[in-house]
């Protein structure tokens, strides 16, 4: 079972093994809530990579599931390692255009732990 991201004061963290691949959530429901909007239509335009020590396998795409009656949406990133040490600032972070003209950053940084 994969780790849960965690906050620590205003940052979301994984843990995440430098080799490995993997698929990374990043739930926007309240950033979309909170603007009254949704993500632009074509997810190639919804949604830029902003990768720190990672590279992008597939292009990220937008996803929306109902969980409990209330629809989440997250942005789904295939990632691989670089294989190079990861930098001190590792992360990846979604750039979402939004259908309102409006853009905001989801970050999630990378703690170190080998499998």
């Amino acid at each position: 079972m994969a780790d849960m991201p965690w906050k620590e004061g205003d940052d979301w963290y994984v843990y995440r093994d430098p080799d490995e691949k993997s698929r990374y959530l990043a739930d926007i429901t309240q950033e979309l809530i909170d603007r009254a909007t949704t993500p632009l239509d074509d997810s190639s335009k919804a949604i830029e990579l902003i990768l720190v020590g990672v590279v992008s396998i597939e292009p990220a795409e937008i996803q929306s599931v109902e969980i409990d009656g209330v629809v989440r949406t997250y942005v789904v990133a295939f990632l691989g390692g670089t294989g190079d040490e990861p930098p001190e600032d590792w992360r990846w972070e979604a750039r979402v255009s939004c259908k309102n003209s409006e853009q905001f950053d989801k970050t999630t940084h990378f703690k170190r732990r080998d499998t």
